[in-house]
């Protein structure tokens, strides 16, 4: 009986003790769909294909762009929930999230459109949706657009737009999720973006130096770093509020990105052969909720991860896109194969060959193991490799 027990006890601790990559799942083809969903076609023979930078997932919903509307999906069931006419009369088209739409973590839909007065002046308006594609509130603005405008959600859940006006400032409202304004402010400063909880500004302030200023979501400064553009450019700035800049030297063919904190220390400097691809600061590579804490950045065929304190890994895939998630897990995929690793340790969670999918196929990465096959006619399946 002790014999037995210790064999048992022994069998139990080589199990705990094994890699993650010995548990990892692997799938000689797509595993079976949840639901598969076709996009309702405007035109017949007509498709405006989906990709990752005119796909979202939030609360419980799939919000896509395609044949002029956003649509809006029920990704438990599958079931088509909506179609926005968000241009309505607007004498501009997109099809993009971004500059002009945002969704919050409400399932809100906010979009910036502009129709052409009698003055041949555009006025520009923010409209607000819920998830049943019900209209919530619009909001019209009279400033003389200059050129800029657009708009983003913040973390709080309020919505800023902001608009460089005919005497070349930049004026931001700030609404909450019912559209009452709560702040409005002129800037001397140019919005540069809204990323990872942070309001990013930028002046020039020499002929080779500009000024980057991060604002929390109250608009309060945080911290802000001069730059000499002779050092490379801005790239983003992490979660943790490293800043991130990237230079390319064309005569030695090498990329260099590093990372300075808050007093404009540099905190750590990586040399790559090769140019920048794919990085974790486009907003394409993560269609989910929530954040990706690590920078990651592709370079020719291998993806490298870095955190805060400048520990680097890395993945070689060969020709492949990536995406993140907010659950610390990424997806590498090309025509070939997908596979989802642990951004913590690279480990193996879910590989698999793509022997019954189609060359045109897409692939959207939720986090948790949920993907989102769209093939060549606009039918999205989703597809939980975890619990399949």
């Amino acid at each position: 009986m002790k014999a037995r027990q210790l064999i048992l006890s022994t069998i139990i601790i080589v199990l705990l003790l094994l890699p993650t990559q010995v548990l990892a799942r692997t799938w000689t083809s797509m595993p079976e769909a949840e639901w598969s969903y076709t996009d309702p076609i405007v035109e017949e023979g007509f498709y405006d294909y989906i990709t990752s930078s005119s796909t979202l997932v939030r609360n419980s919903n799939l919000y896509y762009f395609s044949n002029n509307r956003l649509h809006i999906v029920n990704t438990n069931t599958g079931k088509h929930k909506a179609s926005i006419d968000y241009l309505g009369k607007s004498n501009m088209g997109y099809s993009f999230f971004g500059l002009f739409a945002q969704v919050d973590n409400k399932g809100n839909a906010y979009m910036m459109t502009a129709t052409r007065n009698s003055s041949g002046n555009d006025v520009y308006k923010i409209t607000a949706y819920n998830d049943t594609g019900k209209k919530l509130w619009e909001k019209a603005y009279n400033e003389k657009i200059r050129a800029n405008a657009g708009l983003f959600v913040l973390n709080n859940g309020n919505i800023v737009t902001y608009l460089e006006t005919a005497s070349e400032k930049i004026v931001t409202y700030t609404y909450d999720s019912k559209g009452q304004l709560k702040d409005k402010r002129e800037w001397k400063s140019f919005i540069q973006d809204y990323k990872n909880g942070y309001i990013v500004t930028r002046n020039i302030i020499g002929k080779h130096a500009s000024r980057f200023a991060f604002y929390d979501d109250s608009m309060k400064l945080k911290f802000a770093i001069n730059f000499n553009h002779d050092e490379g450019y801005y790239a983003g700035i992490t979660p943790e509020g490293l800043v991130v800049f990237y230079k390319y030297n064309s005569a030695t063919g090498k990329a260099t990105f590093f990372a300075k904190d808050q007093t404009g220390k540099k905190v750590w400097s990586k040399e790559f052969a090769g140019q920048a691809g794919q990085s974790t600061f486009f907003n394409e590579n993560h269609v989910g909720e929530g954040a990706f804490t690590k920078f990651g950045v592709k370079i020719g065929k291998q993806l490298f991860l870095i955190d805060r304190k400048g520990t680097m890994q890395k993945l070689t895939f060969g020709d492949f896109e990536f995406q993140t998630a907010s659950d610390q897990t990424l997806m590498l995929y090309n025509k070939k194969k997908i596979e989802i690793y642990k951004a913590s340790d690279l480990s193996l969670l879910h590989s698999i060959t793509l022997s019954n999918a189609n060359k045109m196929d897409k692939f959207l990465y939720a986090g948790a193991g949920i993907v989102y096959r769209i093939d060549e006619k606009n039918v999205i399946s989703k597809i939980n490799v975890a619990k399949a």
